[in-house]
């Protein structure tokens, strides 16, 4: 159960470039551009397919925050909304990527979230596995 909160934690703070944006000016804006240079080189994506992607995290990530942040839900609960709406983003997902590209994205997110769990994210966290 931590294991799942620990990932939807990693998974609300990667998205939140999408609050940042409204609010967070230059900065958002500077991990809004990482990103796409990311998925453009991960995935092998043109500028508006990696557009479409940001749009498609963007969409689902105040989702992803308003279930989290909601009290009056279950551990159980909130894990099996996140379960859904994880669902429902991939669908949204398979309409811009193709298959191999969904399999390479997960796989990044994995990534992210080892390394979360290693080191706070950390890029070089030196840690011992």
């Amino acid at each position: 159960m931590k294991k799942i909160f620990a990932v939807l934690a990693l998974t609300l703070s990667v998205y939140s470039f999408a609050s940042a944006q409204g609010g967070g000016g230059q900065r958002g804006e500077r991990f809004k551009e990482m990103m796409k240079q990311r998925l453009k080189d991960s995935l092998q994506l043109s500028d508006p397919k990696a557009d479409s992607v940001i749009a498609v995290l963007q969409e689902f990530q105040p989702k992803q925050r308003e279930i989290f942040m909601d009290q009056s839900m279950s551990q159980d609960d909130k894990m099996n909304k996140i379960k859904e709406l994880n669902t429902e983003r991939k669908e949204k997902l398979k309409t811009v990527l193709t298959d191999d590209q969904i399999a390479k994205y997960e796989a990044m997110e994995q990534n992210m979230r080892d390394k979360m769990r290693q080191g706070g994210g950390r890029r070089n966290g030196g840690g011992n596995s």
